[in-house]
């Protein structure tokens, strides 16, 4: 940790370039003037400003190895391997001949063989070239997880939301119950809250919906990155407007749902009291307050198409017993006629037999009185015993007995 003063060029809102004497040294993200986090060549620093708007501050490198890993990567970076150099053999001094005549001389070796030292037996760690990629052998030790890629961006990424959410400003929930999402959106909006939770989604109609409930409770004081949850209920006010008297109720839960309407937001009840299954079958009277009360037009078309049958086969029934009380009628009278005509070819046959009898009566008398028998012995003589009565030659004379019968014996 410690000091330092850097020049950097402003990328955007939040991030900047380091800039040294090689070029781009690293890259720092948060706001200037306020906490950040630097990561570079050299590691991940955390910084805050000393003096602000001077670019001065004080930081910390989070990346920093521990004292164990750093005792480690000393102590195999002290341990080398032993260099091998060949045998020195010292060269064997020899006199030189000379122009006496002494003989020539030679001298033993004045230095001992060194023998070369001993190799471990055990390969070296990083295949024998003195480190990773012919690198020092220090480098071969594996890497604490704070030093890789994914450690430094989890520790970035943490970091920076412990920053941000330090930093974000305390307010007080405003109480927005009873208002409806639009508004309450631009209310919470306002106050800096601008993570808000619908609940039910009111797809897109806003200003038709109103608060019931909102989590947390109004008056609290929380960071503004709070979600803010809104329970809301669709406003029944313009439910008139939809669904129309008049209207069949199909199509105006059709039009209810368009508008953002639930099943759960208003009720339908029957004037009869029925349930209500088939919506085509009811339609409107009223609605008002939540409630739809409907009609069956079905049943009631249903009765009319009942009620006209039942008068077209009353009128075909009355149709068809006119005409048969007709057809009867018309063979009454024929049977009347024709028994009148019965009777009066009765009365003519009663009337020309009873001219004839008469005729006969008076052929008869005019016969008896032409015929005349003083006794039966002239009757029986003549042939005409027994004489009845109304024969001619009968008379009460010849009839002793009085039985109708003259001359019988």
């Amino acid at each position: 940790m410690g000091f330092r003063i850097r020049k950097s060029i402003r990328l955007g809102k939040g991030l900047r370039l380091n800039l040294g004497k090689s070029g781009v040294t690293s890259v720092t993200m948060g706001k200037r003037g306020a906490p950040h986090v630097t990561v570079g060549k050299g590691g991940t620093r955390f910084g805050t400003p000393i003096i602000p708007g001077t670019g001065i501050s004080y930081e910390t490198r989070l990346d920093k190895p521990s004292k164990k890993a750093r005792r480690k990567n000393t102590t195999m970076g002290s341990q080398k391997e032993p260099a091998y150099t060949p045998s020195t053999f010292p060269t064997p001094t020899q006199q030189l001949p000379t122009t006496s005549e002494q003989p020539m001389e030679i001298l033993a070796p004045t230095e001992v063989l060194q023998q070369p030292p001993a190799t471990p037996t055990t390969p070296p760690r990083d295949g024998g070239n003195g480190g990773r990629n012919g690198r020092h052998g220090s480098h071969g030790a594996k890497k604490p997880w704070y030093k890789r890629w994914w450690g430094i961006t989890i520790i970035v990424l943490l970091t920076i939301g412990v920053i941000g959410y330090i930093f974000t400003p305390s307010k007080a929930i405003p109480d927005v119950v009873g208002q409806t999402v639009f508004e309450a959106k631009i209310a919470l909006e306002k106050e800096g809250f601008k993570t808000i939770t619908v609940t039910p989604d009111t797809k897109g109609k806003d200003r038709k919906w109103k608060v019931e409930e909102q989590t947390p409770e109004a008056g609290q004081k929380e960071k503004t990155s709070t979600s803010i949850t809104l329970t809301v209920k669709r406003d029944t006010s313009d439910l008139p407007n939809i669904a129309k008297k008049g209207m069949m109720l199909d199509k105006a839960i059709t039009a209810l749902t368009d508008e953002g309407y639930d099943a759960s937001d208003y009720k339908i009840e029957s004037d009869s009291g029925k349930s209500v299954i088939l919506y085509s079958n009811w339609e409107i009277l009223s609605a008002n307050n939540g409630v739809i009360r409907v009609h069956n037009k079905a049943a009631d078309e249903e009765a009319a198409r009942k009620a006209e049958e039942e008068k077209k086969k009353a009128e075909e029934e009355a149709a068809q017993k006119a005409e048969e009380e007709k057809k009867a009628a018309e063979e009454q009278a024929k049977q009347q006629a024709e028994q009148e005509a019965q009777q009066q070819a009765a009365a003519e046959e009663a009337a020309r037999q009873a001219q004839q009898q008469a005729e006969q009566q008076q052929a008869q008398q005019q016969q008896q009185a032409n015929t005349y028998y003083p006794n039966c012995t002239a009757a029986k003589a003549a042939g005409a015993a027994p004489l009845y009565r109304g024969q001619p030659g009968y008379s009460t004379k010849l009839d002793r007995d009085g039985d109708g019968v003259a001359c019988e014996k």
